[in-house]
């Protein structure tokens, strides 16, 4: 736990929840970027979904916190097991399959407390990691002017205080294994009357779904249309608002790669 800091710091203290299965690799990868380049007071609560034992082991001893589960409970039910278990103020739920720039995890605090934002999700760009990072990041916040583009959130890291839990409740774990999880998160903020944000300050490089494209090999059935199908039910009365809101975001992403050449 890094938890070195001086008693008298008014530094924000973090809660950061990684679900691992598998992918022993970019799991890894993961949490030595996040180990090296997070310099705020945190503990790593890592969730294993009933890893193999060489997975297993290696995260017996690199979490603060561990919560083993002897069969995958899928994203949502092990977010919502780091949630419980969080013991700072503030909460980062992340991908295991990404790799962060020095200074993520104060910028994203400082975004969260000066905006009107109840969660705050970095930029991300996918693909080969054949680039530095650092340099990159600074060059999109900088072109970008540092914008946050309000209503939009990135489900690979997500960043808010523990107590929106206790307004908005957990994430609903009748989607299965993966997908969806997140965006139904973010319908029931918008819902409540809450803002979230992404933010060009802060960009992650993530792999891209490695976990789920494993599960996908192996499940019994195909839980992304059945978790599609739920998704659908459950916000029937806002499927236009949507799909308008959707096709404003890719049309603004194609616009910010079209003017700076930023993947984003």
């Amino acid at each position: 736990m890094n938890d070195t800091k001086d008693q008298g710091t008014t530094e924000p203290a973090v809660s950061i929840v990684m679900p691992v299965l598998n992918n022993l690799e970019w799991t890894r990868k993961g949490i030595e970027s996040i180990r090296a380049r997070t310099t705020v007071p945190y503990e790593f609560i890592l969730v294993d979904n009933g890893s193999e034992s060489e997975t297993a082991d290696y995260l017996r001893e690199a979490a603060d916190v561990l919560i083993r589960n002897d069969e995958n409970r899928g994203c949502a039910g092990a977010w919502n097991q780091g949630v419980q278990a969080a013991s700072h103020p503030y909460v980062c739920i992340v991908n295991n399959d990404i790799e962060v720039p020095s200074g993520w995890m104060e910028r994203l605090l400082d975004v969260l407390e000066k905006g009107e934002f109840v969660m705050v999700s970095p930029s991300i760009r996918e693909g080969a990691f054949d680039y530095d990072l650092d340099e990159y990041n600074r060059e999109v916040a900088e072109r970008l002017s540092h914008r946050n583009f309000v209503s939009e959130y990135r489900g690979i890291a997500m960043l808010s205080r523990r107590d929106l839990y206790e307004r908005i409740g957990p994430y609903d774990e009748s989607f299965r294994f993966g997908k969806y999880e997140d965006e139904d998160m973010y319908m029931r903020i918008k819902d409540a009357g809450l803002e979230v944000a992404t933010t060009s300050t802060v960009l992650l490089h993530h792999y891209g779904s490695k976990t789920v494209d494993a599960m996908k090999k192996v499940a019994s059935f195909d839980f992304e249309k059945a978790n599609r199908k739920v998704f659908m039910r459950k916000w029937r009365r806002k499927l236009i608002w949507r799909r308008l809101r959707k096709f404003r975001m890719k049309r603004l992403h194609r616009r910010i790669e079209r003017e700076y050449g930023i993947t984003y």
